[in-house]
């Protein structure tokens, strides 16, 4: 209709959590280039010259790293405030008419796969009953994932013998689509986070979570999959508190791949 103004909340949600995976990127990028620092003592047959405007270049750079990424911040931050208007706003209306949902709501993007979410989350919880939890599984949520029918598992299934714990299966699964499509999940977010709350757009019920900390060098990475309120499952209930900070990557099930 001309005139219609429509949103998709969960679409542009998903699109932050892209976006907050290229700013944990880009901040690694700028650590790495802040490191990049060529002593003075190797200009020494330059002369200070070269030297100061070498260290001047260094700075200017790193400057305009940092302020490009605070730029993409703030962005991201009001995408997401805009969908959350969007949808409070939404759901306002929806109410003062008497109804659950407007008519005028978008739907949410297609390519989340709600069900398979759904289903994945409850083969976990439902496997996770009296047991004690095993967070260095990859093949436990291997197997959950070829139960819910994602992917390719089912034609190509993966065992957990060609990986080395859980950091290498999410080396291999960050960042290449081929893989992520062979285990019927899209990554949401990769970066460094304090808490759940630090990923954009939240961790959803159904996603597969990995925690690698940063800070503590005894304590290992934790793999599961998210049920309601963040809790992750791995043939029990895992204690995936995050102590100090932590690379946390997150895939979404996804009913296109």
């Amino acid at each position: 209709m001309a005139g219609e103004y429509r949103a998709e909340p969960e679409a542009m949600r998903s699109a932050v959590g892209n976006v907050g995976g290229i700013i944990a990127h880009g901040i690694n990028a700028v650590a790495d280039l802040e490191r990049l620092v060529v002593q003075p003592m190797s200009f020494a047959g330059f002369g200070s010259a070269v030297a100061a405007a070498n260290a001047a270049l260094h700075s200017g750079q790193v400057t305009a790293v940092r302020t490009l990424l605070q730029l993409l911040q703030q962005v991201n931050g009001l995408v997401k405030a805009s969908a959350d208007a969007y949808q409070a706003a939404d759901s306002d209306v929806a109410a003062g008419y008497g109804g659950g949902h407007a008519g005028g709501t978008a739907p949410a993007s297609s390519i989340w796969g709600s069900s398979h979410a759904s289903e994945l989350a409850t083969l976990a919880v439902n496997d996770s009953a009296g047991a004690h939890g095993e967070p260095s599984s990859v093949g436990n949520v291997l197997r959950y994932l070829g139960d819910a029918r994602l992917g390719r598992l089912g034609d190509h299934p993966i065992t957990d013998a060609r990986f080395h714990g859980v950091a290498d299966f999410n080396e291999w699964l960050a960042g290449d689509t081929g893989n992520q499509a062979r285990v019927g999940l899209i990554e949401v977010y990769a970066g460094t986070a304090r808490t759940f709350s630090d990923v954009p757009g939240g961790v959803h019920s159904g996603d597969v979570v990995v925690v690698e900390p940063l800070l503590f060098s005894d304590r290992q990475p934790v793999i599961g999959v998210a049920g309601d309120g963040g809790r992750l499952y791995n043939h029990g209930l895992l204690d995936a508190r995050i102590s100090g900070l932590a690379k946390v990557s997150v895939y979404r099930p996804a009913s296109v791949v």
